[in-house]
């Protein structure tokens, strides 16, 4: 369905949420990290870096690492042999061969992630299931048509079709990008025992929202919050140590005669559509591949999140088109229609930036590394295109090539690829979005715009906020593209009756 980026938007001021510090943290026993400064093809995610002062290929490296790590077998795969509901999610297979694991590995440890309808679950009780172990449990608050697929059966899950309001996204104008959003159990663990309900989330949530008190905050205070009634302040990895919150999003979408399937990471996975005759989300099943990857990490050096992004390096050569959801409406005769004069379609997304030189180093030493250990790994075929650290302010954005770090299907619009300010006032070069150890920024790319979760006191993370329909009412559906392009401003409703009509015509 439609979300508009206005739901996210309330002040123009974001900020680290104010944490006290306490000694008790999620479960980690199972978990190891890893510290290093040179790439390593490991399953230890690196808690942190060594330093908050790290340079851009330091950064890189950092997160080149954790893509290893989170790439790397689950657990789950290898206990096939225990009952589903014994099996272990989130952990990796640490018995697993990379150099012999042929082009990609059967499961992923983070696809074994806890999906956004999991963290927040339609009836808000997150202590009904554990999802440490066992299956997939999605959860929507409307009913909808399991069209006899079972859902548990799937990881990959593409409950969204927008990138968070802005913009649908089209490949050769035939085949619709998908979207899915995890964390990991260092995260869930934390939201569960602090968080079992969404009424201490809300509280805690609205907790969050005090700057001035706030901006007192160090940087050191800034890791876990010691009640359910305080804050929301997500566990930070340390370096050497636990492993600290991260969540993934990640892009998808069916290939094409065009495409070269041997340069995907491909799974077949849940997708929706709006077709039956109450209008419900029915399940279906495709093969889609993998062509976008972020993931952010909240660590004790980057309290503010380490974010990193990867694009399938044939994206940019696949006739990419947008069409923007936020068009302005007038009233004309007395009828709220959308613009006429406004197109709503653009034929290729507006990013136009390079990657960063120092990025493009660490990229060519991780493909070197990737093919020296399994030439026919997957993975050589992806590449980081940015990674931020600490914010920095829009009037020195020269001195930092990732300011405005954007993917290619994943921040494809005007508003996201060159995103400072905030949403409500886009490019507003006075609003400072983002609080680092005391101070205001006004931040670009990813880190800013996960900065606005923090007008609603969540610790930069859209999963955790009560904005755009969470806990999630009805999965979005996959939209032909002549629908998406006449149903730009409409509401769910009115979209279900549009995508009926287009199905009898065609």
């Amino acid at each position: 369905m439609r979300k508009s980026l206005i739901t996210y938007w309330g002040v123009g001021i974001c900020m680290l949420a104010a944490c006290k510090t306490t000694t008790k943290q999620a479960p980690q026993e199972e978990l190891e990290t890893a510290s290093p400064s040179e790439l390593s093809i490991s399953y230890k995610v690196p808690g942190d870096l060594a330093s908050p002062d790290a340079t851009i290929e330091e950064l890189a490296t950092f997160a080149w690492n954790e893509f290893f790590a989170l790439n790397w077998r689950a657990e789950w795969a290898a206990q096939a042999s225990s009952p589903a509901s014994s099996r272990s999610r989130g952990l990796p297979d640490t018995s697993w061969d990379f150099a012999t694991s042929g082009a990609a590995p059967d499961l992923a440890v983070w696809e074994t992630y806890i999906h956004r309808t999991e963290l927040r679950p339609a009836d808000s009780n997150r202590y009904k299931v554990n999802l440490n172990t066992g299956k997939p449990d999605y959860t929507f608050i409307d009913p909808i048509n399991t069209n006899g697929i079972e859902l548990s059966d799937y990881w990959v899950n593409l409950d969204e079709d927008n990138e968070i309001g802005s913009c649908y996204l089209y490949a050769y104008s035939e085949n619709q990008v998908l979207y899915m959003a995890k964390s990991n159990l260092t995260e869930y663990n934390y939201v569960r025992d602090k968080f079992p309900d969404d009424a201490l989330l809300f509280k805690a949530v609205n907790n969050g929202q005090d700057l001035e008190y706030l901006k007192k905050v160090s940087q050191g205070q800034s890791c876990n919050s010691d009640t359910a009634s305080n804050v929301v302040c997500l566990p930070c990895g340390e370096y050497g140590g636990q492993e600290g919150a991260i969540e993934i999003k990640t892009a998808w979408r069916k290939l094409t005669a065009a495409d070269d399937p041997t340069r995907f990471f491909t799974r077949k996975a849940v997708y929706y559509t709006y077709m039956d005759k109450d209008g419900e989300a029915t399940a279906q099943t495709d093969e889609f591949g993998l062509i976008g990857l972020h993931i952010i990490h909240k660590t004790k050096n980057y309290p503010a999140f380490v974010f990193a992004s990867w694009e399938q390096v044939d994206v940019r050569q696949a006739q990419m088109q947008t069409i923007g959801q936020d068009v302005p409406q007038k009233i004309i005769n007395g009828d709220t229609i959308n613009d006429p004069n406004v197109d709503p379609h653009r034929p290729e997304p507006v990013i136009d930036r390079e990657i960063p030189s120092e990025i493009q180093t660490v990229n060519a030493a991780a493909k070197a590394l990737i093919t020296s250990q399994n030439a026919a790994s997957v993975w050589q075929y992806y590449q980081l295109i940015g990674v931020q650290g600490k914010p920095i302010n829009y009037e020195d954005r020269a001195t930092d090539p990732n300011y405005f770090m954007a993917n290619y299907v994943i921040e494809s619009d005007s508003t996201l690829t060159f995103f400072h300010g905030s949403f409500g006032i886009p490019f507003d070069e006075s609003i400072q979005n983002v609080v680092y150890n005391g101070a205001t920024y006004n931040m670009g790319g990813c880190q800013g715009c996960h900065g606005q979760a923090q007008l609603k006191g969540s610790d930069f993370s859209f999963l955790l906020d009560f904005g755009a329909g969470k806990p999630v009412d009805r999965p979005d559906p996959y939209l032909a593209f002549d629908v998406a392009l006449d149903s730009v401003g409409y509401e769910p409703t009115q979209l279900i009756q549009m995508i009926k009509a287009y199905s009898k015509r065609n």
